[in-house]
């Protein structure tokens, strides 16, 4: 890959050429344990001996572009040569090299760097390396705190509307209600986090919420709630005090604006300094998945913020970045390393149950995260969740959480 022309550098012709052709890399080195038996070869070449392996008595080739390939998966570099966007303006899963060639639901980066251990392990079989620990991170976008407290009666009377003609919840239509006569923000049907925390603290996992400080798209943005809300802040107040995260949520238009990242992030900051907030770093994800390469990337950088946790499909579940290790991503663009880390975001709960979405029944859910959650574990990586505290509204829907926590934690 690093041989492109400048003239074809981030155009379409540098991309892989299709069909991939694919390595039947346990032929060459048994030894792998977590790998898939065959290996895509993204970029690279065959030797001279017709395959993508030879090993002498002192050397070993591949001919496999390791480097190059996991370049062009960790910097999404084909979301830079490639034009296509859904409605929101984002790169969809079914245009990705990964979903068109049926490797999105591996890592096949952390494939990748198994090869290449493999392979200097024959060479020199004494090396050593640090032994990485699976863990699960659940993240929460707060989008709307409340469905019911605050809200005016026509809104209400539009959401049972839905609970009986849609959900056919009629549970949940008298907790709206309940809620609505008594004005107690405590009984509002998505005000979840109560639930949330307990249920991370059964399994010891830790929890982050990312907060919205601004509301540029109007309803896109949920609910306009303010950070200076005393509700709003008390809820910071108490997932800080719980020993849990509070985490920036990028408004829907900031993708490619600079300027109001850094103003709404700085919001954020001022609030948690009121509230006595203080952490060591600061990461958040962009609402609606908004992203553009290396746009999106540079304006956290920016900002000041440390991490972000954007990069999964909205439409379809996977390793987008295709690792589910963390990394300090890389401008396209200008060249150079930034300090901001992509903690890569594997499952979104609107991906897999929403209608325009993968629509899973509960059942295909559970499966298709065991199968994320099994390679996270194998390499000893992070499995990163994104769900809703307005995804837990229905019984089914806590009942499902609870099924998956058993199987991430």
């Amino acid at each position: 890959m690093f041989n492109t022309s400048s003239e074809q550098w981030l155009k379409e012709e540098s991309l892989p050429i299709l069909p991939l052709s694919n390595w039947p890399v346990y032929d060459d080195l048994p030894e792998l344990k977590f790998c898939d038996k065959k290996l895509p070869v993204i970029y690279g070449r065959k030797l001279s001996n017709g395959r993508y392996f030879e090993q002498g008595e002192n050397y070993l080739h591949i001919g496999l572009d390791i480097f190059g390939s996991c370049f062009f998966m960790l910097t999404r570099y084909e979301e830079v040569a490639l034009k296509e966007r859904d409605k929101h303006e984002r790169f969809p899963a079914k245009a990705s090299l990964a979903y068109k060639e049926g490797f999105l639901l591996r890592p096949i980066v952390n494939e990748y760097v198994e090869v290449l251990w493999a392979a200097m392990k024959r060479l020199w079989p004494g090396l050593q390396r640090r032994e990485r620990i699976y863990k699960a991170l659940l993240t929460h976008d707060v989008d709307e705190p409340f469905v019911v407290y605050g809200r005016p009666w026509s809104q209400i009377l539009k959401n049972i509307g839905g609970d009986l003609v849609k959900r056919k919840d009629l549970n949940l239509i008298f907790r709206r209600l309940k809620c609505k006569i008594l004005k107690d923000r405590n009984l509002d049907p998505a005000n979840t986090f109560d639930f949330i925390i307990d249920l991370s603290e059964k399994y010891g996992l830790k929890s982050e919420f990312y907060f919205m400080t601004d509301h540029t798209a109007g309803p896109l943005d949920g609910s306009n709630y303010s950070l200076e809300s005393p509700d709003i802040r008390g809820l910071m107040s108490k997932i800080y005090k719980r020993g849990h995260t509070i985490g920036f949520h990028a408004s829907y238009n900031t993708f490619r604006d600079s300027h109001q990242t850094k103003k709404e992030f700085e919001k954020l900051v001022v609030m948690a300094e009121k509230l006595g907030i203080k952490q060591d770093s600061w990461g958040g994800r962009q609402h609606y998945l908004r992203w553009e390469n290396p746009t999106t990337w540079q304006n956290w950088e920016d900002a000041g913020l440390d991490y972000d946790s954007t990069l999964s499909f909205a439409d379809y579940a996977g390793f987008r970045t295709g690792t589910c290790y963390e990394y300090p991503v890389f401008n396209l663009l200008t060249r150079k390393p930034l300090r901001l880390y992509e903690k890569p975001l594997i499952v979104m709960d609107v991906t897999l149950l929403g209608r325009n979405y993968m629509n899973l029944k509960i059942e295909e859910v559970l499966k298709h995260i065991e199968r994320l959650v099994l390679y996270c574990k194998s390499f000893g990586g992070t499995f990163i969740l994104l769900w809703h505290n307005l995804t837990l509204l229905e019984g089914w829907q806590r009942d499902i959480y609870k099924e998956i926590l058993n199987i991430v934690s």
